[in-house]
């Protein structure tokens, strides 16, 4: 869902949450303040990107959780279609083990879902000034990181399960045994773009560019006949 204005100064900010009534809630409340125009709503990662290579933000209103895929997940490559781009994560969920991750990923703060419109707004104005902002009480979960962690290239098992996502191993396992994409998305009752977008996710995170490296390191790290 894309908007239009002529309110051309205004801060762009783009919405990417799947849970209709809080995104069209925050559209409305947004368009209180004159100073932030919502320029396009996202229901899910892939809508998400297609926003971002389409047009100009300078705000990304992230929700963690999204329906095919980890919003800490998208950061890298929003930040890389828009280096510029400020990131605000979105949360009505314990935060932790999120916060840390998403920062070094790139993102500019973390809001509650049930802040108030005030502060959604302050937050908006103080991460496009190059800030950060964190609703209270979530700065507590931000840890720092240990030089030798590696969040991209996980070097065991019980990382590499932790980083892919419940849907993410089932995919991967599918292409394990060698079934295509067309055929993982018959199996999982899912679109073959969603799938791709899945195992374009999976590869991302285990450091690799093609399929068969990623089975051989799941083999290796994460998976077959180790669960």
């Amino acid at each position: 869902m894309s908007f239009n204005s002529e309110k051309s100064e205004s801060v762009k900010v783009l919405v990417v949450d799947d849970h209709t009534l809080f995104a069209a809630g925050t559209v409305s409340l947004l368009s209180g303040e004159p100073r932030i125009l919502v320029i396009g709503v996202a229901k899910d990662g892939m809508e998400c990107m297609t926003f971002i290579n389409k047009t100009t933000s300078d705000v990304v209103l992230l929700d963690i959780s999204l329906p095919d895929t980890c919003g800490t997940d998208l950061i890298t490559k929003i930040k890389r279609a828009q280096p510029k781009v400020k990131i605000l994560m979105l949360t009505g969920q314990n935060p932790k083990g999120y916060v840390t991750k998403s920062i070094s990923k790139g993102a500019n703060g973390f809001l509650l879902k049930d802040c108030s419109v005030k502060e959604m707004i302050e937050a908006i104005f103080r991460v496009n000034n190059g800030n950060e902002y964190f609703s209270q009480g979530l700065e507590a979960f931000r840890q720092p990181l240990n030089i030798n962690d590696s969040l991209d290239f996980p070097a065991n098992s019980e990382m590499l399960i932790e980083l892919l996502t419940p849907k993410e191993i089932e995919i991967i396992e599918l292409v394990s045994r060698g079934l295509h994409n067309k055929e993982i998305a018959s199996a999982l009752d899912l679109k073959v773009r969603t799938v791709e977008f899945h195992v374009s996710n999976i590869l991302s995170k285990l450091g690799v560019s093609k399929r068969f490296e990623a089975v051989l390191k799941w083999a290796k790290d994460g998976g077959l006949n180790k669960r």
